[in-house]
């Protein structure tokens, strides 16, 4: 943690998020809960780096990932980081500690490692992944960011970090194809945004453990 003294901005409606647009605030990055009781999180992420390995793996290990959780019974969510990899999403429905979300994390993160030991790793130094998909559990905890969903990147052709369908996480999909560009008709046509669902889902973690220790 930081021994300085913090200010965070709320951005809780459109004039907000166009004051942080006008300052040139182009990626944008959110704690994992809210002002009325930042101690709980709404979620539990994790993020699904790619680094040196080929973005096939990252789809691979995400859908091990979504299987996973359903035969847990923990809903879960995904998206693309708009950067180079996924970021998959545990609703937690403010259950539980940022320690726990973490532990959490990790537990899901070394079970899917022990299902694909040849695509990924939870290693955290660079030069020990050897080419494998690494599974970032260390983004949760207090003050920990996350960038938000819909954010644009500041890379070439402004990437945005897109809620996805889990039917679209298969062979063909890349970051490149959701941009500021492609984004407005993309949701406009959806109607919906499929993550919405993760300020809300309260899932029964208990039972989920459980099932995850007979996994």
């Amino acid at each position: 943690g930081s021994e300085r003294e913090l200010s965070y901005f709320i951005a809780d409606d459109i004039p907000s998020l166009e004051y942080l647009a006008n300052n040139a605030s182009i990626p944008l990055h959110v704690w994992s809960s809210r002002i009325d009781a930042p101690e709980l999180p709404d979620w539990c992420s994790l993020d699904l780096d790619p680094k040196d390995a080929p973005f096939e793996d990252v789809i691979e290990v995400a859908r091990a990932l979504h299987r996973l959780c359903d035969r847990i019974g923990l809903p879960n969510y995904v998206k693309t980081s708009g950067s180079s990899g996924l970021h998959v999403l545990i609703p937690l429905g403010r259950q539980c500690t940022h320690e726990q979300a973490k532990l959490l994390g990790e537990l899901l993160a070394r079970h899917v490692v022990g299902e694909l030991p040849k695509i990924a790793t939870v290693a955290r130094v660079v030069s020990q992944r050897e080419g494998k998909v690494y599974v970032d559990y260390l983004q949760n905890g207090h003050g920990k960011l996350l960038v938000a969903p819909f954010c644009v990147r500041p890379r070439p052709g402004a990437t945005v970090s897109m809620p996805l369908r889990w039917s679209e996480v298969k062979r063909g999909l890349t970051i490149a194809k959701h941009t500021i560009r492609t984004a407005p008709k993309r949701m406009a046509r959806m109607k919906e945004d499929p993550m919405r669902d993760v300020l809300t889902d309260a899932p029964d973690l208990v039972a989920a453990l459980a099932a995850l220790s007979e996994d």
